[in-house]
């Protein structure tokens, strides 16, 4: 597992950013120089992509929330069936 914290901005930019949402003139430039400097993008002729390294954070990113909301419900459904 990649343990990488990002701010919520920064994981918003970087979601953007594999979208294709996203070009390196509409991002601050302290979120791109970030996420450039973790490997987590690329900047090329003025167009940002996101590395193989940055895959892998998204998709870590996405089980890890996917994995919380599954615990928040298996919680909720574990005090229902106590009431």
């Amino acid at each position: 597992m990649i343990v990488i914290p990002l701010t919520h901005q920064e994981e918003d930019v970087l979601r953007l950013i594999a979208h294709g949402a996203c070009p390196a003139d509409l991002v601050q430039s302290c979120d791109l120089d970030q996420l450039s400097r973790l490997g987590l993008v690329a900047v090329r002729d003025g167009h940002v992509t996101v590395t193989g390294f940055g895959e892998v954070r998204l998709a870590q990113a996405k089980e890890l929330h996917l994995r919380s909301m599954i615990r928040a419900a298996r919680a909720r459904q574990s005090q229902y069936q106590a009431a």
